[in-house]
């Protein structure tokens, strides 16, 4: 008659949990995910987050701070360096798992490998380039039409818009102004001589609207060209300002949404 094998005492794998549940919960990974979720406005990645951060059921600080790309990634190689030694402890705890009670070690086998298999999926979604996006977290593309609130010499508030195009150093948003401006005799229309400038893209420009996928970037790049040819283009409040230039590059209508 043979002799059954008995279980292994239960204390080593359990404090082999404990020590997974301890580096998990030290404080990194919460801080990491954290300055991932400060330094942009992307709902895709701070929705990954906030989702690893339910993994270990604790909150991260989403208050935004600024765009940080730099920040993003070095936060994610540390979260994915964080997890190399509960990943090493599991393993150990598969090979000796066969000689525990599962009485002891099922339900928490299964709460550590969720955990620790949600967690390197969420990390793995996390290196993605974060989408350039305007304050309000709407992503901004190459060919998208773009505003900033602006007030004029009578206190009054405007959106001044403009096209975003591309350029080696990141994007820029092309726009039509006019500098000092006159008055025609006997009449309320300010005119000007119109350019057509560019500035680097910051958050402030908000967006209106995305190039649809049925117009190629190249049409509204050969509008914005030959625009800058025309040396006497006139600038006019109420005919021709920058929202008309901007969604005559657009879409090729020139028309302004703030006219009353």
């Amino acid at each position: 008659m043979g002799i059954s094998k008995s279980k292994s005492h239960p204390g080593k794998i359990l404090r082999w949990f404990a020590e997974i549940q301890e580096h998990l919960h030290n404080g990194t990974i919460r801080h990491e995910l954290s300055q991932i979720a400060k330094h942009t406005r992307d709902r895709e990645i701070l929705e990954i987050c906030n989702r690893a951060a339910g993994c270990l059921d604790i909150e991260i600080d989403t208050d935004f701070h600024k765009t940080n790309t730099n920040q993003h990634f070095n936060s994610l190689k540390t979260l994915i360096n964080h997890l190399k030694k509960p990943k090493e402890i599991f393993d150990r705890i598969i090979e000796n798992i066969p000689d525990t009670d599962p009485t002891w070690t099922d339900a928490l086998f299964k709460a550590t490998e969720y955990q620790l298999l949600a967690l390197s999926n969420y990390f793995s979604l996390l290196d993605k380039m974060p989408d350039i996006t305007d304050i309000n977290g709407n992503p901004i593309k190459v060919g998208t039409l773009v505003a900033v609130n602006c007030r004029d010499d009578s206190g009054h508030y405007y959106d001044h818009y403009g096209v975003v195009i591309p350029s080696q150093k990141g994007f820029r948003v092309a726009h039509f102004f006019t500098g000092a401006t006159v008055k025609a005799q006997n009449s309320l229309v300010e005119k000007g001589f119109g350019y057509v400038h560019e500035v680097d893209y910051s958050m402030e420009w908000i967006f209106k609207e995305h190039l649809p996928d049925t117009i190629p970037f190249s049409h509204v790049e050969q509008r914005i060209k030959e625009s800058r040819r025309q040396e006497a283009r006139v600038w006019n409040k109420l005919r021709y300002n920058c929202e008309h230039w901007a969604r005559e590059m657009f879409n090729g209508v020139p028309r302004c949404t703030q006219l009353a």
